[in-house]
C-alpha cells in the first residue's frame, strides 16, 4: 500500500511567474496579455513535446526555440525542466477539465461515471501523450513534482464524491478515504498503461474501467452507496452515460 496521506494539488506557477521581482520580493505589477500568452504558448509546446519525444529526451533548449523565448526565460518561470513538465501536465488537464459541460450533479455516482467516460474518450484521440504519462508515471526514477501532477489528474476528481461517502458514513468502517483513492488511482493507471501500450481494446478498456472502479467501490461503501453501486453494476454495459456522453 502507497504511503501516501493523500491527494495533494499540484499548483501551478502563477500567470506572472516570469516577471522580474524586486527587493521587497513582490512581482512587478505589469503583467499583460502578451506575457501570459507566452507562458501558456511555453506549456503548450511542452506538452506536444511530451508526446512526442517523452520527458527525459525533452530539451529546454527546444521547447524555448519552439516557444520563441529565451532559455532564460523557462528557468526564471519554472525553475526547472521538471517543474516546467509538471506545470505543463497539470495546466494541460485544467484546461481541458474546465470546457466539459457535464449533464449530472456534482459528488454523485453518475458524475463519477460521466467524467470516467469523458476522459477516457478524450485519451482516444491522444493516444502517444497518454502513453507518455503512463511510462513517466510508472518509472522508478521520475520525478516527485511530474509524479503528484499526474497522480493529481485522477487524484483529484475521485476526492469530493470519496469525501462525501466518508461524511455520510457509508464508507466501510475498516476503508480509508485516502488508501481508497489511491488504489483507484493505481487500477486505473494500470488499465491506462495496458491501453496506451495496444494491449486493451478502446471499447474493453472503458468497459473494464467502468467495472472495475464499481466493483472496487462497491466493496468499499455501505449503505445506499453501495445499493446504487451494485444496481448500477448489475447493468453497467447498458449505462446510458457509456453510450450517450459526448466528447467534451
Amino acid at each position: 500500500m502507497s504511503n501516501k496521506t493523500g491527494p495533494k494539488t499540484i499548483v501551478a506557477p502563477p500567470e506572472d511567474a516570469d516577471l522580474p521581482v524586486t527587493v521587497s520580493g513582490r512581482r512587478t505589477g505589469y503583467s499583460s496579455p502578451s506575457i501570459k500568452a507566452r507562458r501558456h504558448r511555453i506549456l503548450d509546446e511542452t506538452r506536444r513535446m511530451i508526446g512526442e519525444v517523452g520527458i527525459a529526451s525533452l530539451s529546454m533548449d527546444e521547447v524555448a526555440r519552439r516557444a520563441e523565448v529565451a532559455k532564460r526565460t523557462l528557468y526564471n518561470a519554472f525553475e526547472s525542466k521538471e517543474r516546467l513538465v509538471a506545470a505543463a501536465i497539470h495546466q494541460y488537464f485544467e484546461d481541458y477539465v474546465s470546457k466539459i459541460a457535464y449533464s449530472t450533479r456534482e459528488k454523485t455516482l453518475d458524475r463519477m461515471i460521466e467524467r470516467l467516460v469523458l476522459v477516457a474518450r478524450r485519451n482516444f484521440e491522444i493516444r502517444n501523450y497518454t502513453r507518455a504519462l503512463m511510462n513517466i508515471y510508472n518509472a522508478h526514477d521520475v520525478d516527485p513534482d511530474i509524479h503528484e501532477a499526474i497522480y493529481s489528474i485522477a487524484a483529484e476528481s475521485l476526492e469530493p464524491w470519496i469525501r462525501m461517502l466518508q461524511s455520510k458514513h457509508q464508507l466501510q468502517p475498516w476503508v480509508d478515504a485516502d488508501e481508497l483513492i489511491n488504489s483507484l488511482v493505481t487500477f486505473h493507471y494500470g488499465l491506462a498503461s495496458a491501453w496506451a501500450e495496444g494491449l486493451i481494446h478502446d471499447d474493453a478498456f472503458l468497459l473494464n474501467l467502468l467495472r472495475g472502479f464499481l466493483t472496487f467501490t462497491a466493496g468499499a461503501t455501505r449503505g445506499a452507496a453501495r445499493r446504487e453501486i451494485e444496481q448500477v453494476l448489475a447493468d453497467v454495459v447498458n449505462h446510458p452515460l457509456l453510450h450517450s456522453a459526448q466528447r467534451a
